[in-house]
């Protein structure tokens, strides 16, 4: 008797659907999105309908680093991602899910690279930096590596890359400017009303922000023939504040300044604790988040910066609530070359804790958040 057998892409919505739903862990989900265009399309709908934690893209692993932790955190490794050899690309940040990178050779090509289908997008080289190019006259004989692997601080990307009007903008170089480019530039273009070095990046509601070292928040206007940044006149509580601040997305695309306080010694940087303002619509001004309302924020200076409620689905009961998960140590994107580690800010306790120090000392952690990696 014969055995009738039928496609994958043959079952009925209402069942992937049914199934889908049913998936704790966002890697399952996009890996269901890989099999044919109609499981893509129910994958997608149940992806997009879910707030999932972030995966960790750890840049260098050793074979005797602990499993259990990188399943927990869902680390992303150079290896699988499909980089193999000496001439493996720079992971320079992550925006929308996409890694960042920059090819290690002259031009020293960019691109966009989805970690889970692998699809890549092209960016304008380095090379099209006036400053690059300075960097490589001055050093000609003995050019400084390091440096061109830490020249793109941060990337934040506009809408999704199948859109015609996709912008990038970028945080670059030692003194922490700004540059954006469009969908089929060949080069970098600099945007020069910003007087002082800028701390983070974020788009948010349809807009580009960047907030610099002393707290002032610019509006980013990326119009092809007259870009610029417009200060905005609300004042803040964290105005010429010295330390280190993000930008945070929590519900309702709310928009959160994230102050980390610092005690500084000889040796290194050491957290202290963390506050955070969100700004009320209403009332042009910024409030003080006194509690994170049981979410877990994510906190890394060359990726997206998200909170997440804690019980959410992919979340797993390791992440505390009320919790800050930050990449702590010498922070690359501002210079520094020496150990990261991951660790955890308590609200309520005010306590931190380290939970992972890699072995490498130049090992780089980011967190990529898959917000638009299933296109």
């Amino acid at each position: 008797m014969a055995v009738s057998s039928s496609s994958w892409s043959e079952f009925l919505p209402e069942l992937l659907n049914a199934v889908f739903h049913n998936l704790n862990d966002a890697r399952d989900i996009l890996n269901c999105a890989t099999v044919c265009s109609s499981w893509k399309d129910s994958s997608s709908a149940v992806y997009y309908s879910n707030k999932f934690a972030p995966f960790l893209f750890v840049s260098h692993l050793s074979s005797n680093e602990d499993i259990r932790f990188f399943d927990q955190f869902r680390v992303l490794s150079p290896g699988k991602l499909g980089f193999s050899g000496n001439q493996q690309p720079w992971v320079c940040g992550s925006t929308l899910g996409f890694l960042l990178t920059v090819n290690a050779s002259f031009p020293f090509e960019v691109h966009l690279r989805n970690p889970f289908t692998k699809s890549v997008t092209s960016l304008p080289p380095l090379i099209s930096f006036e400053d690059v190019q300075r960097l490589l006259q001055s050093q000609a004989i003995f050019p400084d590596s390091e440096a061109l692997k830490n020249f793109v601080k941060k990337a934040v990307s506009s809408t999704r890359l199948l859109d015609d009007e996709w912008v990038v903008l970028v945080i670059y170089n030692t003194d922490r400017k700004l540059a954006f480019c469009r969908r089929g530039d060949k080069q970098w273009t600099d945007l020069e009303s910003v007087a002082s070095a800028v701390d983070d990046i974020v788009f948010c509601n349809g807009v580009f922000f960047a907030i610099d070292r002393f707290g002032e928040i610019y509006h980013c206007e990326l119009s092809p023939n007259s870009p610029k940044a417009i200060p905005l006149c609300s004042s803040s509580p964290f105005r010429y504040d010295s330390c280190k601040k993000y930008f945070a997305e929590s519900d309702y695309d709310e928009l959160w300044v994230v102050l980390k306080k610092l005690e500084l010694n000889d040796d290194c940087d050491f957290t202290t604790s963390f506050e955070i303002y969100e700004f009320n619509r209403e009332t042009n001004e910024w409030t003080k988040v006194i509690s994170l309302r049981g979410k877990a924020l994510f906190l890394s200076p060359q990726g997206r910066c998200i909170a997440v409620l804690a019980g959410e689905r992919g979340s797993r009961e390791f992440f505390k609530d009320n919790s800050v998960y930050f990449i702590d140590g010498d922070d690359s994107s501002i210079g520094g070359l020496g150990p990261q580690n991951l660790s955890v800010f308590e609200w309520e306790s005010k306590q931190t804790m380290k939970i992972y120090q890699p072995r490498s000392w130049n090992c780089q952690m980011v967190w990529v958040i898959p917000t638009d990696v299933l296109q």
